[in-house]
């Protein structure tokens, strides 16, 4: 079944713009998405085992209060990725286990649902001359 844009702001706690059709489904992935400065990528790597906060912060916000946070919608699991060296776009490994999803969610955006399986989250980057990570 899938969410609606209002059914997954409950969930998350998280408003979105107005301007965003709040009936609208909530589009599901379960291989790889993009939402903004944030990539999600399923591997096959092993699973996360740290359960999940309520939110996580993937990408703050350089310039306003609008971030990228990941919610989860039973139990789900994290790792972040500390060991950042300059030009890492890996933040961390998040795993939704059968009869799990987790929400990813932005003011702008609007919300996507991830569906079970383990997946690297990572930072966007682009190339105009040189790389960098994409400002959102």
């Amino acid at each position: 079944m899938t969410l609606t844009l209002s059914e997954s702001v409950e969930i998350t706690g998280k408003s979105v713009f107005d301007y965003l059709d709040h009936e609208a489904e909530v589009p599901q992935v379960d291989r790889v998405a993009a939402q903004g400065d944030v990539l999600l990528l399923r591997v096959t790597t092993q699973p996360a085992e740290t359960a999940m906060a309520k939110t996580v912060v993937a990408v703050a916000s350089e310039a306003s209060a609008n971030t990228h946070t990941l919610h989860p919608n039973g139990p789900c699991f994290w790792e972040p990725h500390t060991a950042r060296d300059a030009g890492d776009v890996l933040l961390g490994k998040l795993t939704v286990p059968d009869g799990s999803t987790a929400l990813v969610s932005h003011q702008e955006h609007g919300n996507l649902e991830v569906l079970p399986g383990t997946y690297e989250v990572r930072r966007q980057r682009e190339f105009a001359g040189e790389w960098a990570y994409v400002a959102d």
